[in-house]
C-alpha cells in the first residue's frame, strides 16, 4: 500500500535505481540524476541495437546473487568468460604467468597481521625492498591496476578479504549492463516513480523528517527523506552542500579510498593479437597502458585497455586523441606490431576517462584501514532523514562492483521500509 511519505534519491546509478525500485512500490519517489542519462558508471554503447562496448562496468565478478537475480527477473542472458592470461616480457608472450610471486606465502603473512595497516607499510616490514624488489613491483602493479588503490593508503585486511574471495567464474551480460539498468528504470516508472536527468544537486537543507533539495539550475524538491547515492568523489570534493553541515559524515567519506581508471575499447578489422597466441584472454606487460583483454568467447575483434590507479593520474587531462595514440603505441609494444599498421586496422574506439566526468570524478572505491568505521557511520541514517548508499559503503566480499552498489541500494530501502532507526 502506497503511503504519503515522499523520498528523494540523488543518483540514478545501480544503487539509486535499485533503492527506487524497492521504495516506489510503497512511497512517492523522485530520482534526481546529474548526468543526462541514467546508469552512473554503467554505460553500454550500442550499434544497431546490439552491444558494441562496455565503457563502464563490464564484468559480473562471480555468482553474485543480486546481480544474477536481477538479470533473471529481467530475462537477460549472460555468459561465462574465459581465455588464457599472458605476460609479455621482451616481446615474448608467456602463459605461465604468476601474478605475484609466492602468492600463498604473501596471503599467509597478510592474514596474520594483528592490526590493520597499509599495503606499503606491510611490505616494507615483511619484505624489505632491497631483498624483494620484484615482489614490491608486482604487488604494486596489481594493487594499482586491479584495485585502483594507492599503496600508501589501501588496507591490507581489505585486500586479503577481497583476494581470498575472488571468484574464478566471471560473466558478461549479452545485452550489456545498461539493459539491466533500463529494466530497473522501467519498473520504477511503472510504479510511478519520477526520474529527472540533468538535475545537478548542489544543496540539501534538512531537519528531522524534512528535506529541501536544490539543483544547480535552481529547481527545488521537497520530501520527508533523501538517499544520497552519488559516487564517492562527489562527496569527497564537496559538490553537495548540506545545511546543517555533516562534518562527521564528510570526514568519513574521506576515509574511504577513491580510485580512477582510463578505459579504452578498440575495435579492429582483424584479430592481429592471435598471431602471438591462441585463446587470448588477458595480456599484461610494460607499456603505457599495461593491461588488455579480449571479448572471448565472443569473437569480436575488440581489445579493451585498462590504465588504473595512480599510474593514470599523469594522463587524466590528455585528449581522447592523445589517449588513443597512447593505446595504439601500447598495443604495438605488447603485440610486436607497428603503431601505424594498427591505426590502419582500427575501425572504432571508445575512451572513458571517468575522472574527467564532473558528475562521477573517478571509477570505484577501495578500503583504507579507517574505512570500516567510516562505512558504519555512513550507513547510519541521520535523524531517520538522510541516508547514504553506493558501492563505497558496501562491506561484503565483492567491493568495487555493481553488486556492491546494488547491495547498498537494497539495504537502505529495506531500512526505510522496516522503519529501522539505526
Amino acid at each position: 500500500m502506497r503511503t504519503s511519505e515522499e523520498i528523494i534519491i540523488i543518483g540514478a546509478g545501480a544503487a539509486g535505481l535499485l533503492a527506487a525500485r524497492e521504495l516506489s512500490a510503497h512511497h512517492s519517489v523522485t530520482v534526481l540524476e546529474a548526468r543526462d542519462m541514467i546508469g552512473g558508471r554503467i554505460q553500454t554503447v550500442y550499434r544497431d541495437g546490439v552491444k558494441s562496448a562496455e565503457t563502464g562496468a563490464e564484468f559480473v565478478h562471480g555468482e553474485l546473487p543480486i546481480t544474477l537475480g536481477l538479470l533473471k527477473e529481467a530475462g537477460l542472458s549472460y555468459y561465462h568468460i574465459y581465455g588464457k592470461m599472458f605476460q609479455v616480457r621482451d616481446g615474448k608472450w608467456d602463459a605461465r604467468y604468476e601474478m605475484i610471486e609466492d602468492w600463498d606465502g604473501l596471503l599467509e603473512k597478510m592474514s596474520s597481521i594483528p592490526t590493520d595497516t597499509t599495503m606499503q607499510a606491510f611490505l616494507d616490514e615483511q619484505y624489505p625492498v632491497e631483498q624483494y624488489v620484484s615482489l614490491h613491483e608486482s604487488v604494486k602493479s596489481f594493487v594499482q591496476g586491479y584495485d585502483l588503490a594507492d599503496m600508501t593508503r589501501v588496507s591490507v585486511k581489505a585486500l586479503y578479504s577481497e583476494w581470498t574471495n575472488e571468484s574464478e567464474n566471471n560473466f558478461r551480460i549479452d545485452q550489456g549492463y545498461t539493459a539491466m539498468v533500463r529494466y530497473l528504470e522501467d519498473v520504477c516508472l511503472r510504479q510511478q516513480a519520477r526520474i529527472v536527468t540533468s538535475a545537478v544537486v548542489r544543496h540539501i537543507e534538512w531537519s528531522a523528517g524534512k528535506v529541501t533539495v536544490t539543483t544547480e539550475a535552481g529547481a527545488t524538491y521537497t520530501a520527508h527523506k533523501v538517499i544520497i547515492a552519488v559516487p564517492l568523489g562527489i562527496l569527497q570534493q564537496g559538490h553537495i552542500h548540506f545545511s546543517p553541515a555533516l562534518p562527521d559524515q564528510m570526514a568519513a567519506a574521506n576515509n574511504i579510498g577513491w580510485g580512477t581508471v582510463i578505459k579504452t575499447v578498440l575495435e579492429f578489422k582483424e584479430p592481429f593479437w592471435e598471431k602471438q597466441a591462441p585463446q587470448v584472454g588477458f595480456v599484461l606487460g610494460k607499456a603505457p597502458i599495461p593491461t588488455w583483454w579480449t571479448q572471448l568467447p565472443d569473437k569480436a575483434n575488440v581489445l579493451t585497455g585498462w590504465l588504473g590507479g595512480p599510474p593514470a593520474f599523469p594522463h587524466l587531462h590528455k585528449t581522447d586523441d592523445e589517449l588513443l595514440e597512447m593505446a595504439l603505441q601500447s598495443l604495438a609494444i605488447l603485440c610486436n606490431e607497428d603503431a601505424d599498421t594498427l591505426k590502419a586496422l582500427l575501425t572504432d574506439s571508445h575512451i572513458s576517462n571517468w575522472a574527467n566526468d564532473p558528475h562521477v570524478t573517478g571509477a570505484y572505491s577501495y578500503s583504507t584501514p579507517a574505512t570500516a568505521a567510516a562505512q558504519v557511520l555512513l550507513n547510519t541514517p541521520v535523524e531517520s532523514t538522510l541516508y547514504f548508499a553506493g558501492e563505497a559503503l558496501y562491506k561484503g566480499a565483492s567491493p568495487g562492483t555493481v553488486e556492491a552498489a546494488l547491495s547498498t541500494g537494497k539495504g537502505v530501502a529495506e531500512r526505510i521500509l522496516q522503519g529501522i532507526k539505526n
